[in-house]
């Protein structure tokens, strides 16, 4: 019984070291993994805050602004040229001097 016991302990011990070695190597995998990730985002974070970025940034809000003016005035022709329509439809006039 006495052996059986004894290798039954072995056995577990062998288990625990196993594990315990494991539990290293997986910890160690995981540091190096959270050091890539830390790299990998510094280089992100420095690639947003470039001033190759930023102008690129400027350069896509100014076309914005001046796409959005565009369609304002574009929009501005639309409504007055359905103005327009509407009166003649109608009837009515912008100048009372109009018949």
């Amino acid at each position: 019984m006495s052996d059986t016991n004894q290798t039954l302990a072995e056995k577990a011990n062998a288990l625990k070291e196993q594990a315990a070695e494991k539990l290293g190597e997986l910890k160690e995998k995981a540091g190096e993994l959270t050091d890539n990730i830390r790299s990998k985002a510094g280089e992100t974070w420095d690639k947003l805050n470039s001033d190759e970025t930023k102008e690129s940034l400027q350069h896509l809000k100014d076309e914005a602004t001046k796409k959005l003016s565009e369609a304002g005035e574009k929009l501005g022709e639309l409504g007055d040229k359905a103005k327009e329509a509407w009166n003649k439809i109608t009837g009515h006039h912008d100048d009372p001097a109009k018949p």
